[in-house]
């Protein structure tokens, strides 16, 4: 694993998208992974302004969202599709039916997450995925205890999730989160040719430092990444604040 230390979350949104822009350049039929939480989505914010300023395109590119809530209609305001939609797909030139988010309205859900890994497969794998880090080391909402065998299903969201979440842009409260989601699994993640992981925050302090000096384990989902090939932690001086200093300088060499 290596790491990229920035400012703070503005900082690491912006060079989440350098390093997704670079990416579409380099490969124009790139499949991608994507995250929606919060710094994420400011990142595709900046990608979509390096859109429009020319140099590359999402014309050839398939994207795969990580994760649904279930119950929520693609028109919701608060659905990933929606979110998606909002602040990327609708700003840029990729056409609608190369964009993949679980539906979580379906009645069989079983189905729909057997037909998503399907799609991905069909389509050789994941080349990029963009993840966050979940205050208890969830990845994609893959919660502690997934199996790094683990693949597209449904999932529990955990108390601390359930609480994360509500606090942010999407939710107004603990109330309103839907108490499961689809999930892509950890061995689609595992399987992906490269992995961008982005933290930041005070919040994020505790999670970077467990899946960075703790052993490897489905308890911590983040963990089974730092023996992946490639990949990429995009973490603020915030959330690096627990981790030992010399471990953080190792990383960023």
């Amino acid at each position: 694993m290596r790491l990229i230390v920035c400012n703070d979350r503005e900082d690491a949104a912006s060079r989440l998208a350098d390093l997704l822009a670079e990416a579409l350049i380099a490969q124009p039929a790139i499949n991608l992974g994507l995250s929606a939480g919060t710094t994420s989505v400011l990142a595709y914010i900046q990608l979509v302004r390096r859109f429009h300023a020319g140099g590359f395109s999402f014309r050839q590119a398939t994207t795969f969202n990580t994760d649904e809530y279930i119950g929520l209609k693609p028109t919701d305001h608060r659905s990933t599709r929606y979110v998606m939609n909002a602040n990327l797909f609708y700003l840029v030139d990729i056409p609608r039916e190369q964009t993949f988010v679980p539906r979580g309205d379906v009645s069989d859900l079983e189905a729909e997450c057997k037909a998503f890994d399907l799609l991905i497969a069909a389509r050789g794998g994941l080349d990029l995925v963009v993840l966050g880090l979940g205050h208890n080391g969830h990845v994609g909402l893959n919660e502690p205890g997934s199996s790094p065998r683990s693949r597209t299903r449904v999932v529990q969201l955990t108390a601390s999730t359930l609480a994360a979440v509500s606090s942010g842009e999407r939710f107004r409260s603990v109330d309103e989160v839907p108490p499961q989601a689809i999930s892509m699994g950890m061995a689609q993640i595992l399987e992906a040719r490269r992995v961008l992981l982005i933290a930041t925050g005070l919040g994020k302090a505790e999670a970077v430092s467990r899946m960075l000096t703790a052993r490897a384990s489905p308890g911590v989902p983040a963990s089974l990444l730092t023996g992946h090939p490639d990949c990429v932690l995009i973490a603020d001086h915030a959330a690096l604040g627990q981790t030992p200093k010399e471990l953080v300088a190792s990383l960023s060499a």
